[in-house]
């Protein structure tokens, strides 16, 4: 990892970036290096908040050493993340209400899937030396966000319920941010979230449906800024969000090239740039 980071500072690379890691391999002096090279978070794979469970399942980890690392993310100023199953072998209400607990205790970020028995996997192979029961071989159902297994002491039903309890909480608050950043009752880090999260879905949607390109041709003498302002009005039409979000998302692309404006036969259009240091229209 240190190697990695030594080499984005040695090209003089500057971007943000993301990492999975275990427990009981980070330390304090490397999380620091990754900070510093534009790291702003990190994804552990706890998988149970249940000490015998993580025997259970061979994980090699402590509960300890969870809280070492979240703690030592937030000493560094890394975004920490934690991840856990629902629905592994000799699961029962106590050891998820174990889990819940100590996801909540953490102070980070976190989520569930649901166990997906892959083929190849010890789990699926000898499941016969475990308390599970795997329900289903329809491949498309191994998506790990519906139960296609049950223990003895947990249906499938059950499972699912533990996990859209969670969900149903997460969404519900985020909802409300959603309406805060609309009512400007968010904080400054509240609303960046939210922010991002509707910049990233206009992003997708200027991709995936071709806007730039559909929306961006005006006939008649329209001045570049004028044909601007005529290529967001559309494209916020059509996906109805708000006009400072689109402006500005718009014009940061713009601003560094991505999308450049071209006058032909009488016509101006908007469209992305192969590259944004050299202007060629695709």
């Amino acid at each position: 990892m240190r190697e990695v980071c030594d080499e984005i500072n040695k090209r003089g690379l500057h971007f943000t970036w993301s990492a999975f890691a275990r427990v009981n391999t980070v330390d304090w002096e490397t999380l620091e290096i990754m900070r510093d090279t534009g790291c702003d978070s990190v994804s552990f794979g706890v998988e149970s908040g249940n000490p015998e469970m993580l025997a259970r399942i061979r994980k090699g980890i402590t509960l300890e050493q969870v809280r070492r690392a979240v703690n030592l993310c937030k000493e560094v100023g890394i975004l920490a993340h934690t991840s856990f199953i629902a629905g592994l072998p000799g699961e029962s209400p106590e050891t998820l209400a174990d889990t819940k607990k100590f996801a909540a205790s953490l102070g980070s970020l976190y989520g569930y899937h649901i166990l997906a028995p892959f083929p190849g996997t010890t789990v699926r192979e000898q499941v016969a030396e475990y308390d599970l029961q795997i329900l289903t071989d329809d491949w498309v159902q191994y998506d790990a966000n519906r139960a296609i297994t049950r223990t003895s002491r947990l249906s499938p039903e059950e499972i699912n319920a533990f996990v859209d309890d969670f969900e149903a909480e997460i969404m519900g608050g985020w909802e409300r941010q959603v309406r805060n950043y609309q009512t400007g009752a968010n904080s400054p880090a509240e609303d960046l979230q939210v922010g991002g999260y509707l910049r990233t879905q206009l992003v997708y949607r200027l991709l995936a449906e071709d806007l730039i390109e559909t929306e961006g041709t005006s006939s008649g003498a329209m001045t570049v800024d004028k044909s601007r302002e005529f290529l967001c009005e559309r494209i916020q039409k059509r996906t109805d969000n708000d006009g400072d979000l689109v402006e500005k998302t718009i014009g940061d692309f713009i601003g560094k090239g991505y999308i450049k404006n071209r006058r032909e036969n009488g016509k101006t259009s908007w469209y992305w740039t192969h590259n944004n240091k050299v202007d060629v229209k695709p």
